[in-house]
C-alpha cells in the first residue's frame, strides 16, 4: 500500500485510499485549477484487491506515457539535429499557400549560423508548355534574387517564413505547380 502511494507521489500524484469504504481518489496539483488540483479517478469498488490493481494499472500507465514522451522528445530533438546539419549555404526552400489559389515564393540560403539562416526570395520561372487555365508549373531559379534577405530559425525540416508560410527543401530543377485567379 505504501509502495503504491510512493510510486504515485514520484509522479506528483496523490492517492487516497479508503480501505473501508473501497473508494480510491487520485489528485493531481494544478494551481490554475478551481480547487488547486485536479481529479484524475475517484472510484468505488467491489474489493481491495481489484482496488488495488486499478491503482496499480493506472500509475503503470502514467509511466509509460512519460517515458514515451521522453522518448519523442529525444528523437525530435535528434531529428531536428540532423536536419539543422543538412542545411547548407545555396540551398532552396519552396514555400506553396493560398485560399482558393496556390501560391509559390521561393527561398534560397545566403548564410547560415547554428539554427539560424538568411534567406532572399528568389524567382520563380515558368516552364514553357505547362500553361493551363490560370495555372501553370514553376521552378526556382539559383542565384535570381529578388527580395530583401530576411533571418529565419530552422524549424526541423521546414523554415516559418511567417505566419502563412512554411518553406520546405526543394531541390534544383523540381518543379511545383502554381494557379491564381483573374
Amino acid at each position: 500500500m505504501n509502495d503504491l502511494i510512493a510510486k504515485f507521489a514520484k509522479q506528483n500524484l496523490q492517492l487516497e485510499v479508503d480501505e473501508k469504504n473501497l473508494v480510491a481518489k487520485c489528485i493531481r496539483p494544478a494551481p490554475r485549477a478551481r480547487l488547486g488540483y485536479k481529479i484524475e479517478f475517484n472510484f468505488r469498488f467491489h474489493s481491495a484487491e481489484r482496488m488495488y490493481e486499478y491503482c496499480a494499472k493506472h500509475i503503470d500507465n502514467v509511466q509509460l506515457a512519460e517515458q514515451y514522451k521522453a522518448e519523442r522528445k529525444a528523437k525530435r530533438d535528434v531529428a531536428r539535429k540532423e536536419a539543422i546539419a543538412n542545411v547548407a549555404e545555396g540551398d532552396m526552400f519552396v514555400a506553396s499557400w493560398g485560399w482558393e489559389q496556390t501560391n509559390i515564393d521561393a527561398y534560397q540560403v545566403v548564410a547560415k549560423k547554428g539554427a539560424s539562416v538568411v534567406l532572399r526570395e528568389i524567382a520563380l520561372e515558368s516552364i514553357e508548355g505547362s500553361e493551363g487555365f490560370m495555372c501553370d508549373r514553376v521552378r526556382p531559379v539559383k542565384d535570381a534574387f529578388i527580395g530583401k534577405e530576411i533571418k529565419k530559425r530552422i524549424a526541423g525540416k521546414h523554415i516559418n517564413v511567417d505566419d502563412i508560410r512554411c518553406a520546405l527543401p526543394a531541390e534544383e530543377g523540381e518543379t511545383f505547380y502554381r494557379s491564381w485567379y483573374a
